[in-house]
């Protein structure tokens, strides 16, 4: 039997809700995942020739459904890895929602984030919205997260490092079963924390380090 969240796929709109946007992004994830496949296979001769035997490319796809998605793949010797954000747009500007590793969770970058991500860091007036995102998630692709419960609101906030700074926001709960939306609202530099921010934000840092080198040398068994 099907649960609430395995709806049939469907174009996403700025109009849905949490829970409409959270099943219509995975049903169309399944495709995604499927194309995404296909291209890594594509680029193995390509990454046996090259001299690190690794390439990364961008892909463009665009589903039955209509939605639009952003695929990036690096693919080794012995595997490939890819990462999927579906894009649209709303009143706002761009936005664009990253399927986690956990195939559990997404990440929501919106537009005021993208914009702040450029003010604050980038600094790039001549680059689209569009490769405004695929920029930040090529260099971000990692990120370590701390939740808290906002006392006033009840909802929880959370701290996010990346490669090239900080990302602040609030989960969504989907569902008790891990399914969550994390919004990011705002990006701020590693010099704009805060000194009762210093503390998380070290230990944060050991955190993503530490990941960091194990994906790392992962990644060079796979060359």
């Amino acid at each position: 039997m099907k649960n609430n969240y395995e709806t049939r796929n469907t174009m996403i709109v700025p109009s849905m809700n949490s829970q409409e946007l959270y099943s219509g992004i995975m049903n169309d994830h399944r495709i995604v995942e499927r194309k995404a496949y296909y291209l890594a296979l594509g680029l193995r001769r390509p990454a046996l020739k090259s001299k690190h035997k690794h390439v990364r490319e961008i892909f463009d796809y665009q589903t039955k459904q209509r939605n639009n998605w952003i695929i990036i793949i690096d693919c080794y010797k012995k595997g490939y890895e890819s990462s999927t954000t579906l894009y649209y747009l709303d009143q706002h500007g761009l936005n664009g929602v990253c399927v986690n590793s956990d195939d559990l969770t997404l990440s929501h970058f919106t537009p005021h984030f993208l914009k702040r991500y450029n003010e604050r860091f980038l600094k790039d007036s001549k680059l689209s919205k569009l490769d405004l995102l695929k920029n930040f998630l090529v260099q971000n692709q990692l990120g370590a997260i701390e939740e808290f419960e906002d006392s006033e609101s009840k909802k929880y906030e959370f701290f996010s490092r990346f490669k090239e700074g900080v990302g602040l926001g609030f989960k969504d709960v989907i569902s008790d079963e891990g399914r969550a939306i994390l919004h990011f609202k705002t990006f701020i530099t590693n010099e704009m924390i805060f000194n009762c921010q210093r503390d998380g934000f070290n230990l944060l840092g050991e955190y993503y380090n530490e990941i960091y080198g194990q994906l790392q040398r992962i990644n060079k068994r796979r060359a």
